[in-house]
């Protein structure tokens, strides 16, 4: 059985062990109130910019499904500022909530998040995309960043 697990879900399920290990382990806030709530602030920023992202894969006709086979290489858009604005935004909430809730637990989740995604899925997706658009792919990997 082929199970597929999706970066959302990598994202949940590391957001989860974090809430379980600060309930155990919370200690004291090292982001105090009101600068907590800046969190609020990266986490609608980063949802904006993911639904940016999303449109673009649409106004493309390419799939957004990192398992599916892209049929346009896109690089407009939030495809401009990052080869990944969709994990980009996905790390971004995990860093907002971690702000948000203010303990060094939930700073592990996004700590957990960037490789598990660079070695999981983006490894991958570079190597698809290199084999389907070749030179074009290595021209936009080489002007535009992975992350930021």
């Amino acid at each position: 059985m082929n199970i597929r697990v999706y970066p959302p879900i990598v994202a949940i399920l590391y957001l989860i062990v974090s809430l379980i290990l600060n309930y155990f382990f919370s200690g004291t806030k090292i982001i105090p109130s009101p600068y907590n709530y800046f969190g609020s602030v990266i986490i609608v920023a980063s949802l904006i910019f993911m639904i940016l992202a999303f449109r673009t894969f649409k106004k493309k006709s390419t799939t957004h499904d990192p398992f599916g086979k892209p049929t346009a290489l896109v690089t407009s858009g939030p495809f401009s500022i990052s080869r990944n604005p969709m994990y980009l935004g996905l790390f971004l909430i995990l860093i907002g909530i971690a702000f948000f809730i203010g303990t060094i637990p939930l700073f592990l989740a996004p700590l957990a998040f960037l490789p598990t995604i660079n070695i999981t899925f983006i490894f991958n997706e570079e190597r698809k995309l290199k084999h389907i658009f070749d030179q074009k792919y290595t021209d936009y990997k080489n002007s535009v960043r992975r992350w930021l």
